[in-house]
């Protein structure tokens, strides 16, 4: 518990304070979060162009692009969100990037 006392010392306290033991903890935690944050969105990306892959491969590409384009058109999807953007924030890869991988597995 010394690494916690040390906390409040940190930030400028004069004895053990709880609260600033909690706003050193948020500190501490939000880089680790960020970065957790992007590699799991990644992951979550790559799963999803693997969904879209088993999708397409069993109910065809037509079927899903086309569905992919009206939900893009129901929600406003942004279509040229920034890379940066995207590997800090989305969860899902962009439509036009779905829509390229799907058109370059379909068979001619």
């Amino acid at each position: 518990m010394v690494f916690i006392e040390e906390l409040s010392y940190a930030l400028g306290g004069q004895v053990f304070a709880v609260h600033l033991n909690l706003v050193a903890s948020v500190l501490l935690i939000s880089p680790v979060s960020a970065l957790a944050g992007i590699a799991l969105n990644a992951l979550s990306r790559r799963h999803e162009y693997e969904a879209d892959r088993f999708a397409a491969s069993h109910a065809g590409a037509g079927a899903l692009a086309a569905a992919l384009k009206k939900l893009s058109v129901d929600n406003l999807a942004n279509l040229y969100p920034h890379p940066l953007y995207v590997m800090a924030y989305y969860s899902h890869p962009p439509l036009l990037s779905r829509l390229k991988r799907l058109e370059a597995n379909m068979p001619r």
